[in-house]
């Protein structure tokens, strides 16, 4: 990965990646890895890491997410899909949430 990310925007990203990978309110040992993975991608710290809470994600992220470049949002994208694939069923719950995701962070869909 080429992209560096801000302070900012990695917890934004990891605050709704971990929110998703809840989103169905179970989470597989697919997902957990999936989400190491990507929170080591950019470079985040999982340890002692506190998500932003689903709730509270519009105020506290959506804008950092909105403002990151086409080439962030991209690898942010593709990390929600393998995310929401991780546990081998894209539920509607999930559905719902990356939708609201790409809408309104200005967000492309990345399906690979």
């Amino acid at each position: 990965m080429d992209e560096k990310f801000t302070q900012e925007e990695k917890v934004a990203i990891a605050s709704v990646l971990y929110n998703l990978a809840n989103a169905d309110f179970q989470t597989h040992e697919g997902e957990t890895e999936t989400l190491r993975h990507c929170l080591q991608e950019i470079g985040l710290e999982a340890t002692g890491f506190v998500p932003i809470a689903k709730n509270e994600l519009q105020v506290k992220a959506y804008e950092t997410l909105k403002r990151m470049t086409k080439p962030k949002k991209t690898v942010f994208s593709r990390m929600m899909t393998l995310i929401s694939r991780a546990d081998g069923h894209f539920g509607l719950s999930e559905q719902a949430f990356v939708k609201e995701i790409l809408l309104m962070c200005e967000v492309p869909f990345v399906h690979r």
